[in-house]
């Protein structure tokens, strides 16, 4: 009978021969334009690399990474400087980045688990792959079935919601944007101010900080068919392909579209999105002037640590939370908002209300006022389960009759504005529109650690 087992040194020649090649990705890597103007990545990747090859990353530390692959001086104290978290985030992102583009048909997958410092890897081929997806049989043997009536109907709904995200030139929406914006500036046409107004905005108004509007760019999903036009969608909530390939409604869609090919696709917006950084531009045209657009997956910590900004999407509450002086208290998930710490009286979710028709109807659009990563910048955040909540919420805030029973309701005993808080809206919207918006409820935030003394992640 034959030993399926194998032998000690079978087994230490195997793992030898993965780390090898390992090295070899992680030189891949280092050498790729992903990380070609980024020399501080690439000392933290070489780093992190030479670590956990030895044997060494499970015990590194904080002051470590910052003193030996940061050039940190001796003085450095992670709980002030949250300079190695920032790095090690931006060096997960351009991982990702990596994958999605120049390392695609690599061998392995290297990366940096949240939380930890020693790298992992894997085959590549573990991965579902991100050109295509695989085709139909010939219709003549395997016939798609057509979709069934219910689904019909949450497709001719998904499809409103998704392909009326026109596939618009960026490039070209932010040069009409900023030519506009521009011009209005030039005529100097003051804009309307109320001392509300004024007292909501202020943060941003009376900062000295560079102010950043940051708009999702988030995962489309192109489908290419031969001699006929290509068609996009995007689903709220699907961040990585592999979402989208266990999504139900990407196979409905494929199924009706005859399972063409399909990739990811970065390189659109959502309409929503640059509309409300249109009216968030108008809006600051003459208040602010040292305004600049950005993508919000691009913004690293170190720039929401040194700038003002305005988000059109929310935190990741894993991440970036970890950093910040205050732990919010509701976040945005599929039902609604979820309220993480009810008082008496409260529930623990407030839910979005189900769509009466296709197009028609209300939904919840959570505001968040946060400080930036080290407590000197101000952080707001929109967040919502549609695509028309971020402007059904930049409009309410930059509308005055709004703002002013806003903010008496914000106002605290004192007369004064809190410092940072969070606001849930109802947003009423018609053919994916927004048309009003109604105050639901605010949870002041409170700083619970300072920038000096929090603990280490």
């Amino acid at each position: 009978m034959g030993n399926d087992r194998q032998s000690p040194s079978n087994r230490v020649t195997e793992a030898a021969s993965g780390t090898e090649s390992a090295r070899e990705q992680v030189d891949r890597i280092l050498a790729s334009d992903t990380l070609h103007n980024s020399e501080v990545l690439r000392k933290l990747l070489r780093f992190l690399a030479d670590k956990t090859f030895a044997g060494e990353a499970d015990d590194l530390k904080e002051y470590s990474i910052g003193l030996d692959a940061l050039g940190k001086p001796s003085t450095y104290d992670p709980r002030q400087d949250a300079g190695v978290r920032i790095q090690a985030s931006r060096l997960r992102q351009k991982l990702d980045d990596y994958y999605r583009d120049e390392g695609s048909n690599d061998p392995l997958v290297i990366d940096l688990p949240r939380g930890r410092f020693k790298l992992g890897w894997r085959p590549n081929g573990e991965v579902a792959p991100v050109a295509a997806v695989p085709q139909a049989p010939p219709l003549a043997e395997n016939p798609a079935p057509a979709a069934p009536p219910h689904e019909l109907h949450s497709l001719k709904r998904w499809r409103r919601l998704a392909i009326a995200l026109a596939g618009v030139s960026l490039l070209l929406a932010i040069v009409a944007l900023w030519s506009f914006t521009a011009a209005l500036r030039a005529r100097g046409a003051a804009p309307e101010s109320t001392p509300e107004l004024d007292a909501l905005w202020r943060p941003f108004l009376s900062s000295s900080r560079h102010l950043i509007v940051a708009f999702a760019n988030p995962l489309f999903v192109r489908f290419q068919r031969d001699g006929a036009p290509d068609v996009v969608y995007h689903k709220i909530g699907n961040n990585s392909w592999e979402e989208v390939l266990h999504s139900p409604e990407f196979a409905t869609l494929s199924r009706s579209l005859g399972n063409p090919p399909a990739k990811p696709s970065f390189n659109m917006v959502e309409r929503s999105q640059l509309v409300s950084a249109f009216v968030l531009e108008q809006f600051l045209a003459l208040r602010r002037r040292d305004v600049s657009l950005a993508r919000s997956a691009e913004l690293s910590w170190q720039q929401l640590a040194d700038n003002d900004v305005i988000q059109f999407a929310p935190l990741n509450i894993d991440e970036e939370h970890s950093a910040l002086p205050v732990r919010p208290a509701m976040i945005v998930d599929g039902a609604g908002v979820r309220n993480l710490q009810p008082t008496a009286g409260e529930p623990a979710v407030y839910p979005d209300p189900p769509d009466h028709q296709p197009g028609d109807g209300e939904g919840l659009e959570l505001v968040s006022v946060l400080p930036g990563p080290m407590g000197r910048t101000t952080v707001v955040t929109f967040s919502s389960n549609h695509a028309w909540g971020v402007l059904g919420g930049i409009q309410a805030l930059t509308d005055p009759a709004f703002v002013h029973g806003l903010v008496n309701k914000l106002r605290e005993a004192s007369g004064a504005m809190p410092a940072y808080y969070q606001i849930v809206l109802r947003i009423r919207y018609r053919d994916g529109t927004p048309t009003s918006a109604s105050y639901v409820m605010h949870r002041v935030l409170a700083v619970t650690q300072s920038p000096q003394t929090r603990a280490e992640h």
